[in-house]
């Protein structure tokens, strides 16, 4: 049979962090790669609320460690990368999710708004992906998942006040 579904979505050798993960999408994404056998480093800027996740992850069985990063910071970023690997030894699937939205209408945003979601949104998944990538490239494999929104593009269309994630969602 050429499609096993046991093996299709065995990720039991594979290590994996999830940023943006402490909720939502990222929290999701989290205990679907650890119930699919995964190793998951559970990562947000907060790392109270990851270390609940983790504890989700571990009543299922599986090994999982909350790392506080925030991703539009390349020293945090370095540091989430290394203690992946002095845990688990490897990366193997980064899931770049984190991302803020906060509202503010668009001619009352200072540069400085602007410039954190940017930072966060665009920036933080170009450091996340440079970072990881250097360790998959000495595995020769690997895997990144970057989380875009509906509302990339769609400013103007009952998005009014998003101006700024919508720009770093696409």
């Amino acid at each position: 049979m050429f499609f096993n579904k046991q093996t299709f979505c065995d990720l039991s050798k594979r290590v994996a962090i999830v940023t943006g993960a402490k909720q939502g999408m990222g929290r999701t994404h989290a205990l679907a790669l650890a119930k699919a056998g995964a190793k998951v480093v559970v990562s947000d800027i907060n790392e109270q609320e990851c270390q609940k996740v983790v504890e989700e992850i571990k009543k299922l069985g599986k090994r999982a460690i909350a790392v506080k990063c925030d991703v539009s910071n390349k020293q945090e970023v370095d540091a989430l990368i290394q203690k992946t690997i002095q845990a688990f030894g490897k990366v193997d699937i980064l899931v770049n999710n984190a991302g803020i939205c906060p509202f503010k209408p668009f001619l009352e945003m200072s540069e400085e708004e602007f410039e954190k979601v940017i930072d966060v949104n665009l920036k933080g998944y170009f450091l996340c992906a440079q970072a990881a990538t250097r360790e998959m490239a000495k595995q020769k494999k690997g895997a990144i998942v970057n989380i875009a929104s509906i509302a990339m593009g769609q400013v103007g269309s009952g998005f009014a006040g998003l101006t700024h994630y919508c720009a770093s969602k696409g």
